[in-house]
């Protein structure tokens, strides 16, 4: 069967090897020459899909059932920058917010602290656990097709939608999920963006890679952009058209023809020069000095800190914060080697 674009049917397909990050094999990744949009060339099954995110996903990926406080406190700085981007568009109050593949359940805890009624639904029963065990949230173990009509005003899905299979088909679940004049929160890599490693782009769970482009038009049928933001990850925000659509928005050539052009430059000089991909070791390192003093924390002692600290997370950095970080930058490389050789 000759493979065909999932988002607008056309075979018209360009079809590349790359290397899946984590096994080092091959991978066939195809772009479509009609829309753009990146995918791989031989999409699994539901079926195939289902048992994979119940049961090996996590442990593939994160190497455990449960996150490691270093990774609690990870997602928990990242919950945050995403509540602030939520509180930037949408006026946040009592809303039922449910987040699509929770994970450990760290946004939904900080997004409940927030004021938000907000629960989650995770396929793996290991992490669905943890977050009602150690926050003690709403976290089913379930999928997206468990969702009932119009239960949320706010749906989130955090790394989740380039895992799915048929994202329009997607795209209409969600849109009955949320009530009328609700929003739809999705983030996902950015095939666009400089700042990936050119050894850090292509996984085999990664069913599609998405740009403003792709990403919007998946959803148009469905949902309006409000806001779009693609530094870095691509992240938007949409809100439920009253009525849907009868078909898709079209991606414009010009667009398709910047599509091409900006996955060709990608490469390491990109990556080092223009993502500032030479700078990263250094800036991790005053991250993972701190991740050295938190591993006697209980994940809700983590995130409890994390919300405390919050209005010191949303500025700008302090002088204070700047000076450590340039002291542990002026420390080299030997300064790098050493604090990862203990950790």
């Amino acid at each position: 069967m000759t493979p065909t674009c999932q988002l607008c049917n056309s075979a018209n397909l360009q079809t590349n090897l790359q290397n899946d990050v984590k096994s080092k094999s091959p991978l066939a990744i195809s772009f479509c020459n009609d829309c753009s949009l990146v995918q791989q060339a031989e999409i699994p099954s539901d079926e195939e899909l289902k048992i994979y995110y119940s049961h090996n996903y996590r442990q593939d990926y994160k190497s455990t059932y449960s996150p490691k406080p270093k990774y609690v406190r990870r997602a928990g700085m990242t919950a945050l920058d995403r509540i602030k981007f939520l509180e930037s568009y949408i006026p946040l109050s009592n809303q039922v917010l449910l987040d699509i593949g929770a994970g450990g359940g760290e946004f939904v805890y900080m997004a409940q602290k927030r004021g938000l009624q907000s629960k989650g639904i995770e396929p793996n029963l290991g992490y669905s656990t943890f977050s009602k065990e150690q926050y003690g949230v709403e976290v089913k173990t379930a999928m997206l097709s468990d969702v009932q009509d119009s239960s949320a005003d706010i749906v989130t899905l955090f790394h989740v939608f380039e895992h799915m299979a048929k994202p329009l088909e997607v795209m209409k679940k969600l849109h009955s999920s949320i009530k009328d004049g609700g929003y739809l929160f999705i983030e996902v890599p950015n095939i666009f963006q400089a700042d990936a490693s050119p050894h850090n782009i292509y996984f085999k769970a990664h069913l599609f890679y998405y740009s403003k482009f792709t990403l919007a038009c998946a959803a148009s049928q469905y949902f309006e952009v409000v806001k779009v933001e693609d530094k870095g990850n691509l992240k938007v925000l949409f809100k439920k058209k009253a009525q849907p659509s009868e078909n898709i928005s079209s991606i414009q050539d010009d667009q398709i023809e910047f599509s091409q052009n900006r996955i060709k430059q990608k490469g390491w000089f990109e990556y080092l020069f223009n993502g500032k991909g030479l700078f990263k070791p250094f800036l991790r390192i005053d991250r993972v000095v701190t991740e050295l003093f938190i591993k006697q924390n209980s994940p809700k002692e983590i995130l409890d800190s994390l919300y405390a600290s919050r209005e010191d997370f949303y500025r700008p950095l302090s002088k204070h914060k700047l000076k450590r970080v340039a002291a542990w930058s002026g420390a080299g490389g030997l300064g790098f080697v050493v604090v990862t050789a203990f950790y």
